[in-house]
């Protein structure tokens, strides 16, 4: 879930912004709601991802297109 889709999602459920006084119902909202979840979800195979790329850089890998589309580590 893009964060554009998540903020207009708290929108709807009256939690934007979220601020001192919509802080606690934002907290427990998000972990009662599927659509929060997808957003953590998303926001943690981001950073999986950005944290495996920079390991294999700093080993001297670099990402390249395959002939077929496809991208992997060389």
């Amino acid at each position: 879930m893009s964060r554009e889709k998540w903020l207009a999602h708290l929108a709807e459920e009256g939690l934007a912004p979220v601020n001192g006084e919509n802080l606690a119902r934002a907290r427990e909202h998000a972990f009662s709601c599927a659509t929060c979840a997808k957003r953590r979800a998303t926001r943690r195979a981001n950073k999986r991802r950005r944290e495996r790329a920079e390991t294999l850089r700093s080993l001297g890998l670099v990402k390249v297109r395959g002939a077929l589309g496809g991208t992997y580590w060389e």
